[in-house]
């Protein structure tokens, strides 16, 4: 680790209660109804990050499907759009937002050059951190503004280290990147449904112990883990934000058995998949899985600015 580029980084968070920063809006949004944003120029900086599903979104002037992975980051004055239709029968999009202004971040932004558009990895901590940005976003109690701030900071950081991330994989020949790209694209186009290795390495072109191999060389991770994590992260919230029978949602995310999603469901979150569709969103359990919360009264969270913005989509 380079200790001075670190310490930059560290100072760089900590001056945060010095500098201007404000959080307006975070939240989870979730729509199972065809949607669609008016073309609006957002005054404040916008984030939004797909988890679950798919949509339509404005990127560099035109219209773009965006997919769980998928990292949306819009400056003040920036057009915005935003579309979600039918897609293969279902009407289904997830994704976090938020909106922020303050000097911390425009510097944060000015310090490098930054795209619209950019894939990020759904297992690393930016969605744990935007997770716990909209549980003290939504605090009915005073609100710990310089708690806020730093979980922004940490948040926007961790983008860094994302692009970081992808940045070194260029060293990797153009033609691999490209191949392992294909798979994990097959890989989330049908994680849903039934999914052989065999089809993944026949989309790459490959034999299945070479797909199997370069897979997990470049991405540090198998493509078994890679599509078991897309299928419980769609189970969890379905559980939360449908009436679904577990059975059904266990079939629905591509589980053969409902016993096998019992099963790697309970080694994940530590719960059974029962017991998180008893316990109300309010309770401890949901706390302790830090999941993707979709409040009741998302209102509580938004400041008047925030409201204002939001108004003028409709």
């Amino acid at each position: 680790m380079n200790i001075l580029s670190s310490s930059k980084h560290q100072l760089f968070c900590w001056k945060v209660r010095d500098l201007d920063l404000q959080l307006h809006a975070c939240a989870y949004s979730l729509h199972s109804q065809p949607f669609k944003t008016t073309l609006n120029t957002p005054p404040f900086y916008l984030f939004r990050l797909q988890v679950l599903g798919r949509s339509l979104a404005l990127v560099d002037g035109a219209m773009r499907s965006i997919e769980p992975g998928d990292l949306l980051m819009y400056r003040p004055g920036d057009s915005y759009m935003l579309q979600i239709d039918e897609h293969n029968g279902v009407t289904e999009s997830g994704d976090y937002y938020l909106l922020c202004e303050g000097s911390w971040v425009e510097q944060w932004w000015n310090k490098v050059e930054r795209s619209t558009y950019q894939r990020v990895h759904l297992n690393d901590g930016i969605v744990s951190l935007w997770q716990q940005l909209s549980i003290e976003q939504h605090r009915m109690e005073k609100s710990q503004t310089e708690l806020i701030q730093h979980l922004l900071c940490a948040l926007c950081l961790s983008i860094d280290r994302s692009s970081a991330q992808a940045l070194s994989s260029e060293g990797i020949p153009s033609r691999t990147n490209q191949i392992v790209n294909s798979m994990k694209r097959y890989i989330e186009h049908h994680a849903l449904g039934p999914l052989r290795i065999e089809d993944v390495a026949d989309e790459a072109g490959l034999s299945v112990s070479r797909a199997v191999h370069l897979f997990k060389e470049v991405l540090g991770y198998t493509m078994i883990q890679y599509t078991q994590e897309i299928r419980l992260s769609n189970a969890l919230e379905r559980i939360r934000y449908t009436d679904w029978s577990l059975e059904h949602i266990a079939r629905s995310c591509g589980f053969g058995t409902y016993s096998h999603f019992h099963k790697l469901f309970k080694e994940k979150y530590g719960f059974t998949p029962k017991a998180v569709r008893t316990h109300p969103p309010h309770s401890r359990l949901w706390d302790d899985l830090k999941t993707r919360l979709n409040y009741e009264h998302p209102v509580s969270g938004v400041t008047t600015d925030a409201r204002k913005y939001f108004n003028s989509t409709r």
